[in-house]
């Protein structure tokens, strides 16, 4: 209990108002006036003059700036000394304004007095001594004065001394209540304030550590990506129809590992706070267009029509390569759960000063109850099999957790048996973005095919690798020899300066070895003439603006055969 009351405000701080100030003197002086009727004024006002010049002494040291960047219990001390010193001067009203032999203005004093007691009762709640200190000084002159001089003859009078003095020891008892309910109330709240700080951190810590190592979770599925190209290539030399299947399947089972991994990292990048969004102008057909592109095999396949409903030249503000995933999403979603013959609408409408981009389907959708439910992480309400085929149901947590970087909102209507509508709210923009509009690198398009005999001009072939992680090197060294390039190997900055000069093109891992910067490797390598393409396993944004600052081309592992050769193309 002592650490929470250390914690809480002093009962008088915030109090010193000029108009609370004001308000308490003009009710003194009203009474001032009142009792100067039936007393000489010199001796009333000589009352109210006391009391008046503690009240402002009081109040201008209160508000110094000295005093408010004093310690509480220091604070505390002065509060009750002035506290007991003004309320000695109500309670010396028992002689400065008693009027003997007149009850009615006996009990207007009884009423001024407890009216202060119960002031100090209301303000004080929080440090019993002051309270009751206060109480006493204030009540008991009066109501004494008034059962010793009642107790003479008039009992009435009596009667209303005992009657203050109950009053006031009942005061005390509720303020002590009172004052017990305050810190057991604020020990409640700092139990709670700590719970949820802890469960906080224990999110943040898992979140943290996933964004630390999500360099080295990357990597091992990085190799297997590559060595899938050569398995393919003697796949198709082999006449063995089990060859095929198992590679068949290993690659599923790897496209598979790869989702879940992007998007848990994606998801545990967003918790831990590293994510932010590169908000532009975004030009909604032509990124439609072409999302809507990569889903079209997929579309057909299960049977279903894409249709856009999108005007051109219309912008929104948002990062493009958010709100292309998210859209992405949305598509997969409608694409899984749509039965075939069903049309999937993307449509784009005003929404105030915002655009609306929604994504209609006419699947199975969901009642009320369970629409926010699927927002959640791993909820899928129809999948009680957990077919992978349909997802993992990890999509629409993501892309709220998108929308919500890029200051949007994201919407949904459904009903059982009435499909889905989920809009994307974000504001409208006039100004087409100076970045270029597709990012199929950095995306991962997957409409790039990989030729089955890929050709690299004799001035492309001769490749410099810096990686430091064996199995990747293998991979990675496999898979451009069997494009016929010719791969020399650093594993140390100082190595890869060594054998700069028998490469055109240098293919440079950010995290190298001795804490050596793979970015200041490729910008020493491009000023040299060489041709840079940056792998790296880590997604924070730190990184993705150096490499945008600096004009290199970034690719963020596990990177497909595909990507990978696109990008060397285009290097």
């Amino acid at each position: 209990m002592s650490t929470v009351s250390e914690r809480l405000l002093d009962p008088e701080d915030n109090t010193h108002t000029l108009v609370l100030f004001l308000s308490l003197r003009a009710s003194e002086l009203a009474g001032a006036l009142m009792f100067s009727i039936f007393l000489p004024w010199q001796r009333v006002f000589a009352w109210f003059a006391l009391i008046s010049l503690v009240s402002v002494v009081r109040w201008l040291h209160v508000n110094s700036a000295a005093f408010t960047q004093r310690s509480k219990s220091q604070r505390k001390s002065v509060y009750r000394i002035y506290t007991w010193l003004l309320m000695a001067y109500v309670g010396s009203a028992s002689y400065f304004l008693y009027v003997p032999e007149n009850l009615p203005i006996q009990a207007v004093l009884g009423i001024y007095v407890l009216t202060n007691a119960t002031l100090v009762a209301v303000r004080l709640t929080g440090d019993m001594l002051r309270t009751a200190g206060g109480l006493c000084l204030a009540v008991l002159p009066t109501c004494l004065r008034f059962i010793v001089e009642g107790y003479q003859g008039n009992q009435l009078l009596m009667l209303m001394g005992i009657g203050g003095i109950c009053t006031a020891a009942s005061m005390v008892a509720m303020s002590r209540t009172q004052e017990l309910n305050v810190l057991r109330h604020a020990e409640l709240l700092n139990r709670a304030e700590r719970a949820a700080d802890a469960v906080a951190a224990v999110g943040l810590a898992k979140s943290r550590f996933f964004a630390a190592v999500s360099h080295d979770l990357r990597q091992p599925v990085h190799a297997i990506g590559l060595y899938l190209e050569t398995l393919q290539r003697l796949s198709c030399a082999s006449a063995v129809s089990a060859s095929h299947v198992a590679v068949a399947g290993i690659e599923e089972s790897w496209r598979a590992l790869d989702d879940l991994l992007s998007q848990v990292l994606d998801l545990t990048h967003m918790d831990s706070g590293l994510v932010e969004a590169h908000l532009e102008a975004v030009d909604v057909a032509s990124m439609v267009r072409s999302t809507v592109m990569q889903h079209a095999g997929a579309a057909e396949n299960a049977g279903v029509r894409l249709v856009m409903l999108v005007k051109t030249q219309c912008y929104m503000l948002a990062d493009e390569v958010m709100l292309k995933r998210v859209v992405s999403n949305l598509l997969d979603n409608a694409i899984k759960f749509s039965e075939p013959g069903a049309n999937i609408v993307i449509a784009l409408r005003p929404d105030g000063l915002d655009w609306r981009l929604e994504v209609r389907d006419s699947g199975v959708g969901v009642g009320l109850e369970a629409q926010e439910r699927i927002f959640e992480e791993f909820v899928q309400m129809n999948n009680q099999s957990r077919d992978r085929q349909r997802g993992l149901g990890l999509g629409l947590a993501i892309s709220r957790r998108f929308v919500s970087l890029m200051n949007g909102r994201i919407t949904l209507r459904s009903a059982l048996g009435k499909g889905f509508c989920i809009g994307i709210v974000l504001p409208r923009t006039t100004t087409p973005s100076d970045i270029p509009l597709r990012r199929r690198l950095a995306d991962g398009d997957p409409s790039l095919l990989l030729a089955s005999r890929p050709e690299f001009p004799e001035d492309k072939r001769q490749i410099l690798l810096l990686e430091d992680d064996l199995l990747v090197v293998n991979a990675m060294r496999q898979l451009l020899e069997s494009w016929g390039l010719q791969v020399h190997v650093a594993g140390t900055g100082e190595q890869a300066l060594q054998l700069s000069v028998r490469a055109q093109i240098v293919i440079c891992d950010v995290r190298l070895p001795h804490g050596v910067s793979g970015v200041d490797i490729a910008l020493f390598m491009r000023r040299n003439g060489k041709k840079v393409l940056l792998l790296s396993g880590e997604t924070d944004n730190t990184l993705r603006d150096t490499a945008k600052l600096h004009h290199l081309q970034l690719l963020t592992k596990p990177i497909s055969p595909q990507l990978l050769f696109e990008a060397l193309q285009n290097v």
